[in-house]
């Protein structure tokens, strides 16, 4: 689906064409319930398989990845995943790798930016790594999966022994950063190289134990290897006074296991935030803010397990709240559930059947994938490799004339990779392309030994047009870049085109260009820089798209001045002065980060967004540093108002330094820098100051690339006639009314401000006005828009929502006034799923959040028609389905009927010719031409239609691109009317 912003946006009518009478309302039994799409379910490995959906409740829009197990298969294990250590970190998709997990999500919360290692415990094959945080900030909470493969949550605990030369004492820490006050800790060679240091204490004494006895002393907290045959044991407060007085030599054992409540053994245990659901109660939680997070759910028995994944912090999913995830875990089926480590570490992964490889299918709110310190993941025997099933990928549609090559994907009983031999295709040749013939849906499949997979295929008309997406790739040296060839049919529906339907024109010097496993071009540069131009062809259609290698640097701030620039912090204080910089001033940010060992952050924002024009792939910023570690980042927000925070480099550095930020690929270009902060993520305490001078962007070079040729539309009547229909308003003026009422139409929507304010006395006049226009000879519905949208509106026009019945068609007509139906008014989005039943036809008045727009594209019939009050006039196809964005006051208004007639609002009209072109527009300036509806008409000899001349014509004339060619001698007339406008022009 495209997705366009509008603008001018007011409300949404929706029409209906009936195959039985419905009821003229129809209200939702809880009008705040959600509203869900779900997307397809796959297998991805034993019992278990991968599934989306799309959600929208009165706070916004969230879209989940699941995964759901069924824990009884006996072909399904569970396990941890882990770094090779456990100070260390590691994506999720590295670990599941490493440790052949075929899906898996991250895990516990973790000691970020430091040691890696995670807060709570970590039980693997029934085997202890790790111990959980102790007093005075305790994490006992866990979450896992026994050994009789049943899902529990339970507290856990370190059960542990410490045996010195003078006694036995309690072990409080396993290869864990924090520690008791006063207590015993040991470090294990699973804990690996990190610092031994804890953050919540400061006297510790450490001996080193190589085959059970005292090899050596510290004073402090090392870090570095721990020998194989042996461990460090830690002590703090007191108890380090009790190691200081070993002896090299004393024997030292310690021993250790978990322990929980309840009593169980575990295949895999990890620590968890907070439970969600307990004993199918939804808890009470306070964390306010919607992020990305992950959370684990068990039916009732423990046998069945859902791993969720909440993407966020961004338009198309705001993430959750704490409480919002506890109550989606039970509507979910969930009887017990906990949240896990959420935001920026969010991950899901799996394979696809048939396939080695995870890879992640959320959306990261950083941009890319984190590092974690640990993850839940989802295992399976090796399979025999013999065939038991096929997953076929068939492209869905192919038009008439091109060809699509399905995909075939077999795999073993576990789900894991198989082969195909060779396999016999249907529908298809001997290599599996099909030929697209008739228009039609045209069955395909493949089997091989025994085992076969049917789909269909979607034959579209011939081609009309092409468009490649997206028109500029921006590459550097070392990048590659894919570009999708779409192709579209006469009335918009579209399918991608294969690449072995192109031909391809280029500067073979720049790049190549090879087809790509999933349909795309797949352009590699062979140079650091430079642009080029590649023209595409198929089937005697062309279209462009544009290659950028390389980046040039362009200005954005010099921070010479900062008037106006303010702080923003979390757990810190910090200033902003000026100060001398590289180049004249620089901006100083002064911060204290004493106050808190949580993440902590300073930043400075500047009065207004700073735009940068074109594709800026990073950032780059003179910082006069102190050495002390800060990790830096740029703040910015993309042409969807996203806000995304730009990481850089920790401060290692003492003065100045050139530093980089690269740009996510996830943004919308362009983007404005909002300002600059400074991050602590470890528990170091400490007050300092920054520099920074001179920012700049690295921007792709741009790219000329010829646009492709204007698009008409069929479903718009450029000639105007007078048939009725339904007349739409967006906004009232005068002329426009008369216009309109003259019309005969068989009724009127005022779709949006029939009054310019919301006050009651306007509405009501306005009201007035229209009634005494129309007197009541068809009726009048309206519907509230930007500008009169108030809370008296519905006491003067009725309800804001409501259906009717004419001519055996259905109307929905909706309040958009805010832009969105749900800010608009929720309950009607709640209920507008039901309501779109038999042949569609919908008519809407302008949608700006493209979640609605997608998910009616969701809901409605491939027949389906649109209309609304938005910008630009026009129509614009949806996958087939077209919008049809109709004139608003004072500009023109529409009739529709069996097409969109655009009727301008016009006092005089002016003619223009020039060499090759006749123009029109009307006295205010409006372009008299597509998709505007006017009446041209032409003397004897004068043929209107086409620029091509045939015997007898004196001018031939296409109102549609305004092209003439003057054919003969004699004189020719050329008319154009507008409503009740009309000029001439004599050639």
């Amino acid at each position: 689906m495209r997705l366009t912003p509008l603008s001018a946006v007011t409300a949404l009518l929706v029409v209906v064409s009936l195959t039985t009478p419905v009821s003229a309302t129809a209200d939702p039994p809880t009008p705040d319930a959600p509203v869900q799409v779900d997307g397809p379910s796959k297998p991805v490995g034993p019992g278990t398989s991968l599934s989306s959906f799309t959600r929208v409740d009165p706070t916004g829009w969230m879209r989940g990845n699941v995964l759901t197990a069924d824990l009884s298969d006996p072909r399904l294990t569970v396990g941890l995943l882990t770094p090779p250590h456990v100070g260390e970190v590691q994506t999720v998709t590295r670990m599941a790798t490493r440790q052949q997990a075929f899906a898996g999500v991250n895990g516990d919360f973790f000691d970020i930016n430091n040691t890696g290692a995670p807060r709570g415990i970590e039980v693997t094959n029934g085997q202890l790594l790790k111990g959980p945080w102790t007093d005075p900030t305790p994490w006992r909470q866990s979450v896992g999966v026994d050994m009789n493969k049943v899902g529990r949550l339970v507290n856990a605990y370190l059960d542990g022994t410490v045996t010195l030369p003078n006694g036995k004492f309690p072990l409080d820490g396993l290869n864990q950063e924090q520690a008791p006050p006063n207590g015993f800790a040991v470090f294990t060679p699973a804990w690996g190289t990190a610092s031994r240091a804890f953050y919540n204490v400061t006297k510790v004494h450490e001996v080193t134990v190589v085959n059970g006895v005292v090899t050596g002393h510290a004073t402090n907290s090392g870090s570095g290897p721990i020998p194989d045959n042996g461990f460090v044991l830690a002590g703090t407060g007191s108890d380090a006074d009790v190691l200081a007085a070993l002896n090299i030599g004393d024997p030292i054992a310690v021993t250790y296991a978990p322990k929980t409540d309840p009593v169980d053994t575990f295949q895999a245990l990890l620590g968890v935030r907070d439970v969600l659901v307990r004993d199918g109660q939804v808890q009470t939680l306070t964390d306010p803010t919607p992020n990305p997070d992950t959370a684990i759910g068990f039916s009732q028995d423990g046998k069945h397990m859902q791993l969720v994944v909440i993407d966020g912090r961004s338009t198309a999913s705001r993430g959750v709240t704490e409480q919002q995830l506890a109550v989606l875990m039970q509507q979910r089926g969930a009887y017990n559930a906990v949240v896990i480590d959420g935001g920026g570490s969010s991950t899901l992964v799996s394979r696809d059947a048939g396939t080695p490889d995870v890879w992640q299918r959320n959306v990261p709110s950083d941009g890319v994938e984190r590092e974690v310190g640990n993850g839940l993941g989802l295992f399976a025997a090796p399979g025999s490799g013999h065939l038991t099933g096929i997953d076929l990928e068939t492209g869905d549609k192919v038009f008439t004339g091109l060809h699509r090559r399905l995909k075939a994907t077999g795999f073993d009983e576990e789900y894991g990779p198989a082969d195909l031999g060779t396999p016999h295709w249907f529908g298809a040749d001997a290599t599996g392309m099909v030929t697209g013939g008739a228009p039609g849906s045209l069955d395909v499949g493949v089997a091989s030994k025994d085992v076969s997979a049917r789909g269909k295929i979607q034959v579209l008309p011939s081609l009309s047009r092409i468009a490649a997406t997206p028109q500029t790739v921006s590459l550097l040296a070392d990048q590659t870049g894919l570009v999708r060839v779409t192709g579209y049919d006469s009335i918009g529906e579209s399918a991608s085109v294969d690449p072995v339907d192109t031909r391809l024109d280029y500067d073979h010097s720049l790049f190549d260009i090879a087809p790509d496993p999933d349909g795309t071009l797949k352009i590699t540069p062979k140079a650091a820089a430079g642009t080029g131009v590649v023209t595409v062809h198929v089937g005697g259609r062309v279209t462009a798209f544009g290659v950028a290698v390389g980046l040039v640097s362009q200005p954005v701030t010099g921070f010479d001045d900062v008037t106006g620039w303010k702080v923003n912090t979390a757990r810190s204080s910090a200033t902003i002065s000026s100060a001398p910089g590289q180049t004249a001033n620089a901006l100083r940010l002064n911060f204290d980060f004493t106050q808190s060992t949580d993440i902590r952050t300073a930043a400075a924002l500047a009065p207004r967004p700073i735009p940068i024009a074109g594709t800026a792939r990073e950032l780059d910023a003179s910082v006069n540093g102190d050495g002390k570690g800060e990790w830096l980042a740029a703040l910015v927000v993309d042409s969807t108002g996203t806000p995304t925070t730009v990481f850089g480099d920790h401060v290692t550095w003492n003065g100045w330094q050139r530093t980089s930020f690269p740009v996510p690929a996830t943004v919308k270009y362009p983007i404005a820098v909002l300002g600059v902060t400074a991050i602590e993520a470890t528990r170091t305490k400490y007050s300092g100051q920054l520099d920074f001078d001179d920012m700049t962007a690295g921007v792709s070079p741009p790219v000329a690339v010829p646009p492709d040729p204007p698009v008409y539309d069929p479903l718009i009547r450029e000639q105007s006639t007078s048939d009725g229909g339904v007349a739409v308003l967006s906004g009232v003026t005068d002329k426009a009314l008369a216009e309109a009422v003259a019309s005969h139409p068989k009724f009127l929507v005022v779709d949006g401000n029939a009054a310019t304010t919301s006050s009651k006395a306007d509405l009501q006049q306005a009201k007035a006005k229209i009634d005494a226009a129309v007197g009541g000879r068809f009726p009048v519905y309206y519907s509230p828009g930007k500008l009169d949208n108030g809370p008296d509106w519905t006491s003067v026009f009725g309800p804001d929502h409501q259906t009717f019945v004419c001519d055996g068609v259905r109307y929905v007509l909706l309040n958009s006034a805010t832009g969105a139906l749900r800010t608009s008014d929720y309950a009607q989005l709640a209920s507008l799923q039901g309501e779109l039943t038999g042949k569609v036809v919908v008519i809407t008045a302008g949608i700006t959040d493209p979640n609605e727009r997608r998910t009616l594209d969701e809901w409605l019939p491939h027949d389906a028609r649109l209309i609304d009050a938005g910008t630009p006039t026009g129509v614009e196809r949806d996958d087939g389905v077209p919008w049809i964005h109709v004139p608003t006051t004072p500009t023109g208004w529409a009739t529709v009927a069996g097409k969109a007639q655009f009727r301008p609002v016009v006092d005089g009209i002016s003619i223009t010719v020039g060499t090759d072109k006749i123009t029109a527009a009307s006295t205010g300036g409006l372009p008299l031409r597509y998709p505007m509806s006017v009446v041209w008409t032409g003397s004897p000899g004068v043929r209107v239609g086409d620029a091509q001349c045939r015997n007898g014509d004196i001018v031939a004339f296409d109102p549609t691109s305004g092209a003439y060619q003057r054919c003969g001698p004699g004189v020719a007339t050329l008319t154009i009317t507008a409503n009740d406008a009309s000029q001439s022009v004599t050639l």
